[in-house]
């Protein structure tokens, strides 16, 4: 009787069937890593698309209440300087009779002695009646050179009222809101459309590609040369505080066309943001600015 022959695998056999599990393995490998590399980078192109865009829109909302002709660019060693000043409300100021309102306390003049109360035509939208001890009315604002040297000297050139604050109050017929300011103060220039506005300090925003950051600043006083708050450190050195707007920058670009009377300025920023994978984002995005004083 013959002895049944042994049942298995040979060396070889056994080394094939490694080389094909292993062939199998990478291919399966290769499927899978590249869908996971691909979602790794639309990850992180997204994360970069999403702190640009957030950083524009920031720069968008404090454009948008920039006081009319307040705006201002500088070019720097590593970016530029942005600087505007924000309104905190706006109104139509009365400069005539009108409706029961005869006194002079209702009538904002533009004589030569000044005036220190009158009304507005209506209410401001979200000012209350308060005391504001910083803010500051402004009628008239042509030019960024004259609004924050004017700002600045304090030398009552007729565009923004003294900084001793202003008091806000209801008219005694509680229909229109009534503006108190902190002193005889004259308005050189009537605004065609009696416009007024409320600012309460300007802001500026640094961007520096050397070092990777956007940075925005508040609460510092006006200087009448962008030259002195061009810079993180002399803003620091204003007191002015700060906020981190965006990170990873590699490129900052800013063109400001400030339009006329007639037309509005626009201003491009051009942004670019790199990752530590190197990879990089590009977003442009304009501004519509309204310049009408």
């Amino acid at each position: 009787m013959k002895a049944e022959a042994q049942k298995g695998f040979t060396l070889l056999e056994l080394l094939i069937v490694i080389v094909l599990l292993g062939i199998m393995a990478v291919g399966a490998g290769m499927l899978i890593t590249r869908p996971i590399d691909a979602y790794s980078d639309q990850v992180r192109r997204q994360q970069l698309v999403d702190s640009a865009e957030m950083a524009v829109r920031k720069i968008e909302a404090d454009i948008r209440r920039a006081l009319p002709n307040s705006i201002r660019t500088l070019g720097t060693a590593s970016g530029w300087a942005l600087e505007m000043i924000n309104t905190v409300d706006g109104a139509r100021y009365r400069d005539e009779a009108g409706a029961g309102f005869s006194a002079d306390t209702d009538i904002l003049t533009f004589g030569v002695a000044g005036d220190s109360r009158f009304n507005l035509l209506g209410r401001f939208t979200s000012l209350a009646p308060n005391t504001y001890a910083d803010y500051r009315t402004v009628i008239y604002s042509t030019s960024p050179a004259t609004i924050y040297s004017d700002a600045a000297l304090n030398n009552n050139p007729g565009i923004i009222s003294s900084p001793a604050g202003l008091v806000l109050s209801l008219d005694p017929t509680g229909i229109e809101h009534q503006l108190t300011l902190p002193g005889l103060f004259r308005f050189s220039f009537e605004s065609p459309t009696q416009r007024l506005f409320v600012v309460d300090g300007a802001v500026s925003y640094i961007c520096d590609s050397t070092n990777g950051i956007l940075t925005r600043f508040e609460g510092y006083a006006y200087q009448s040369s962008q030259t002195s708050v061009d810079t993180l450190a002399e803003l620091s050195a204003l007191g002015a505080s700060s906020g981190r707007v965006a990170t990873q920058v590699s490129s900052c670009n800013i063109d400001y066309q400030p339009g006329s009377a007639q037309r509005g300025g626009l201003i491009t920023l051009d942004l670019s943001l790199t990752d530590d994978a190197t990879e990089t984002i590009r977003l442009l995005h304009q501004v519509h600015v309204d310049n009408v004083p």
